[in-house]
């Protein structure tokens, strides 16, 4: 809802009476901007205000030797301490630290994190935690300097969306003991976590996305509903892991390994045991053999996809090669023909030329996104050197 700053004025006619509820129908979809405006036409204005105000908090600050602590996160957590009201009315929560280079995190870094483990207890409402603080995931001496989770039994049963990164060394009993109470989680994203977990069988059973470790991913996926998976570091994924990531209480249809390097060993290892997903995105462990040797190297693939029964989207764009000049248009419609032939339900693929092919169903046949043009690769890639050059 649009409202002019300037039309925003105490009218002791209505305002007195106008209820907080229909004020803040009014002012919601306001900018902080306009916001603050609003909060000082009067207290009761200034109590709505400022609870729209703390209701999403996303805080971007970088550290660097002439500010090394992030006093902004500080001020709005002590506010969010001193005035429980604006806590619960907290639905998305949002700190990124970024250190510059040569800066470095202060000894008394542990009161900031303190003041944030305390605002992240009272904010019971959460739908959206993203944290993203920058410190190093393993410690460097005992009281290594690390965020610690709110020992609380309140359960924050409106969190959907779950980030944390550069959090410190996580401490592993508050870890477990946090996503055991935020039953309604759908998006849980844990990319440096590479330790064992044990979850409560009822914990996260509302979860639909998982992005992090191939060993965390085996301790979480088994009997929830995880449909979407990114897995994140190793290039070795044991066996054992893999047939654990199997066992979903649905399908697991998105497969996105664009975050580590696949050879054709882990690819036929994941052809067998997850060979249920719809759409997978692939980072290939070829840079240098594709540069010598060209596309034409992939036919092998049609031996793995062909395990991949649902498969309908194959997305190659993660894979970098040195420079291949244009794409080679006969090439890629080849193999798409022949992936097709060994995986029948394939729709999409794209290559690491970012070309684009999808299968017209009508006419049986595939094309380009960009038909009849030609197509060059990205600019990082070289310019002097061509494939079999």
């Amino acid at each position: 809802m649009a409202v002019d700053a300037q039309c925003i004025t105490a009218d002791s006619t209505w305002s007195a009476f106008l209820p907080n509820e229909t004020l803040a129908a009014v002012c919601r979809g306001l900018s902080p901007s306009v916001l603050a405006s609003v909060a000082r036409v009067s207290r009761q204005w200034r109590g709505v205000a400022e609870w729209l105000l703390y209701s999403n908090i996303f805080i971007s600050e970088t550290l660097s030797a002439s500010s090394p602590l992030p006093y902004n996160t500080l001020r709005c957590c002590q506010t969010l301490r001193l005035h429980s009201h604006l806590a619960s009315g907290l639905h998305k929560f949002h700190i990124r630290w970024k250190s510059e280079h040569g800066a470095s995190y202060e000894p008394d870094f542990d009161i900031f994190l303190s003041n944030l483990s305390q605002a992240i207890g009272l904010a019971i409402n959460l739908e959206s935690l993203d944290l993203h603080l920058g410190l190093p995931p393993l410690p460097e001496h005992p009281t290594s300097t690390s965020l610690t989770f709110p020992a609380t039994d309140a359960c924050y049963h409106s969190l959907r969306r779950v980030s944390l990164s550069g959090i410190g060394p996580f401490t592993h009993n508050r870890l477990t003991h946090f996503l055991n109470i935020i039953p309604a989680a759908r998006h849980l994203r844990l990319p440096d976590y590479h330790d064992q977990i044990a979850l409560l069988p009822q914990a996260l059973q509302s979860l639909v996305s998982f992005s992090g470790s191939p060993r965390v991913a085996a301790a979480i996926l088994p009997g929830r509903p995880v449909q979407s998976l990114v897995l994140i570091g190793q290039d070795y994924i044991p066996d054992l892991d893999l047939s654990q990531m199997s066992l979903t209480s649905v399908p697991l249809r998105h497969l996105d390994l664009s975050s580590m390097l696949v050879t054709p060993t882990l690819l036929r290892n994941l052809s067998k045991n997850l060979n249920t997903v719809e759409s997978l995105k692939v980072k290939l462990a070829l840079r240098h053999t594709l540069h010598f040797a060209g596309i034409g190297l992939l036919a092998a693939l049609s031996l793995l996809l062909g395990a991949f029964r649902n498969l309908s989207t194959l997305d190659l764009s993660p894979t970098h090669v040195d420079y291949t000049g244009f794409s080679n248009s006969t090439e890629e419609l080849s193999l798409c023909q022949a992936w097709q032939n060994a995986c029948p339900s394939l729709r999409r693929v794209v290559f690491p030329s970012q070309t684009e092919w999808t299968f017209q169903g009508d006419n049986k046949m595939w094309l380009s996104v960009v038909a009849g043009e030609s197509r060059r690769r990205p600019a990082f890639y070289s310019s002097k050197k061509f494939l079999g050059s």
